[in-house]
């Protein structure tokens, strides 16, 4: 197979810094454009408010607007261009047209203009219809925009625009359109003191904003780290009790075996033969005993226990042959697959005990002897192991209830094996199965997750 690169540890803090930083300026020029933008639409509205009430009242003083709906009256003419004389007067208007209901200029502060008629003009089109118009731009000397345009560039370059409605002074309806185009210093000024502060609040607000929420994150990612470690420390701890009360478990068959061979060298008829049979049945028990208990102490003073790459058919010829003795005195009888099972990721001394477990718990239910059976095979990503034995088999109502804690069908056991191993095998993402044999018994079947690598912790 395959080895597979592990994904390194997630660096919460310099995650969210870097996201978090490009969000929040993202967000943060977003936001500045667009309150700029308003800004300065904003004061712009309000100047040519301001130019309109001025003009709007100047023109209906002495009615000299009419003369835009009447150009061949004299009277209205001589006033109009009175009052124009105190628009051609401001300081700020670098031009300023007077357009009627057609389009057509009639008067100009740039008197080539006057007469001419423009018929494309989207603006003067708006103002007409009586709505104010204010709007700013650049010019272009060699390619202007609009015809009233030719001429300004060798004046200015930045420019406001207002389009004035010249409104009825009873009847309030549109007689014509007065065009000015300004240069506003003041106002410009004014836009770029405001922007300038609008923007170094929009800077302000975001490393504010990042600060904060980086100081949350980072003391955040302490607190987990904090917890992680504690968390593993805690795992190991009960992988060590897990381990310890499976030990404990199955110790019982050593000191059983220990207790027979001991009660039948006390016996008076022990030939030499049979003292020589019961000592070596003691040694292998204590020595079983003394490699499990080994196992534990190993496994509790791991800092953390960390799954490893594991072959399961030496770990199962080892596992049967530990549990050879009791199985030979009782006339059981085992098979094991011919091929090599594939490799697994799991942990040898926790498989190790799960799988005594499960030979202890099938050589119990067969006291008068039996076959037993090791079958394996690869399905998709994972091994399916089985250990089939030859009891009497077990209810359905008591299969359900054997994976709980402390249900056993042992007279005086704690019903703490099964539980255990079915939480060991969950851990390494994998499950466990009990079923009726085919013909009579029980099978035991493990699904456990093929290892990544073809190296090998081998028992």
């Amino acid at each position: 197979m395959a080895a597979q690169i592990a994904s390194p540890p997630l660096n919460l803090r310099r995650r969210f810094a870097l996201n978090s930083l490009g969000v929040i300026t993202l967000i943060a020029l977003g936001l500045g454009w667009l309150m700029s933008h308003m800004l300065t639409q904003r004061m712009l509205q309000r100047e040519g408010e301001v130019s309109m009430d001025f003009i709007q009242n100047l023109l209906a003083t002495d009615q000299s607007g009419l003369y835009l709906a009447n150009p061949g009256n004299e009277d209205l003419k001589a006033r109009f261009l009175g009052s124009m004389a105190h628009v051609s007067a401001m300081s700020e208007p670098v031009r300023a047209n007077a357009y009627q209901t057609d389009g057509t200029v009639v008067w100009s502060t740039d008197s080539a203009l006057i007469g001419r008629h423009y018929p494309v003009n989207d603006e003067l089109d708006e103002a007409l219809a009586g709505k104010l118009v204010v709007h700013n731009g650049r010019l272009d000397s060699e390619n202007p925009d609009k015809g009233e345009h030719v001429g300004l560039a060798e004046r200015t370059s930045y420019y406001v625009e207002s389009y004035i409605p010249i409104l009825h002074p009873q009847t309030r309806t549109v007689l014509g359109v007065m065009e000015l185009y300004k240069v506003p210093v003041q106002l410009n000024a004014a836009i770029r003191d405001a922007l300038i502060q609008l923007w170094l609040a929009c800077a302000v607000s975001a490393v504010g904003l990042f600060v904060t929420l980086y100081w949350t994150v980072a003391r955040a990612d302490r607190v987990m780290r904090d917890q992680q470690a504690r968390l593993a420390e805690n795992q190991t701890l009960s992988t060590a009790i897990e381990l310890a009360s499976a030990v404990a478990h199955n110790l019982r068959n050593p000191l059983a075996s220990i207790r027979v061979s001991a009660e039948m060298l006390s016996g008076s008829e022990t030939s030499r033969q049979e003292l020589a049979e019961h000592c070596l049945d003691i040694t292998a028990c204590v020595d079983r005993a003394d490699r499990w208990i080994s196992e534990l102490v190993r496994v509790a003073q791991a800092p953390q226990l960390q799954s490893e790459v594991v072959y399961p058919s030496p770990l199962i010829q080892a596992c049967l042959e530990e549990m050879a003795p009791e199985m030979n005195r009782r006339g059981i009888r085992w098979t094991v697959s011919v091929e090599d099972a594939a490799a697994i990721q799991a942990h040898t001394a926790m498989l190790r005990q799960i799988l005594i477990s499960i030979l202890a718990n099938a050589i119990d239910v067969m006291p008068d002897g039996g076959d037993i059976a090791l079958r394996w095979s690869a399905d998709g990503s994972n091994l399916k192991l089985q250990v089939i034995d030859s009891g009497p088999g077990i209810q359905e109502n008591v299969r359900q209830a054997l994976f709980r804690p402390f249900f056993s069908t042992k007279s005086g056991g704690l019903g703490i094996g099964l539980a255990l191993v079915k939480r060991m095998v969950e851990q390494w993402s994998g499950a466990i199965s009990l079923t009726p044999a085919p013909g009579k018994g029980t099978c035991v079947e493990l699904t456990l997750p093929l290892a990544p690598t073809t190296t090998a912790t081998k028992a």
